[in-house]
């Protein structure tokens, strides 16, 4: 079966460390507000296969991933938001996830999405 992309969204709501565990190359943006809307910008190098330790300031930050991904909060404050959603444009990081059994957008089929374990 095809594999679609992972969007993981992180809340950092005060100043933290992570560790991040991945299975492919992945880039982490920091999605930052403007009057349309948020605008992902790069936050550091590509994260390598394996585990990363990130130090993050407060806001919003997103990476996609087509591997299983697990997060460790080493110390601080951070939510996430997962959505397999690969068509659209980066979501709005403080609106609701859609409601269960909302359809995906975009011409390709299913496929099997990754999982992210959070602890």
């Amino acid at each position: 079966m095809k594999k679609i992309p992972l969007q993981v969204i992180l809340h950092v709501k005060e100043p933290s460390v992570v560790a991040l565990t991945v299975g492919d190359s992945v880039q982490l943006d920091r999605l930052t507000p403007t009057p349309r809307g948020h605008v992902a910008e790069r936050c550091g190098d590509l994260l390598r296969p394996g585990v990363t330790t990130r130090s993050l300031d407060q806001g919003f930050y997103c990476f996609r991933t087509l591997s299983e991904a697990h997060l460790r909060v080493v110390h601080g404050g951070v939510g996430t938001t997962v959505t397999t959603n690969d068509k659209d444009i980066w979501p709005d990081p403080q609106a609701e996830a859609p409601p269960p059994g909302v359809p995906a957008k975009g011409d390709e089929p299913h496929g099997q999405a990754p999982r992210l374990t959070v602890e």
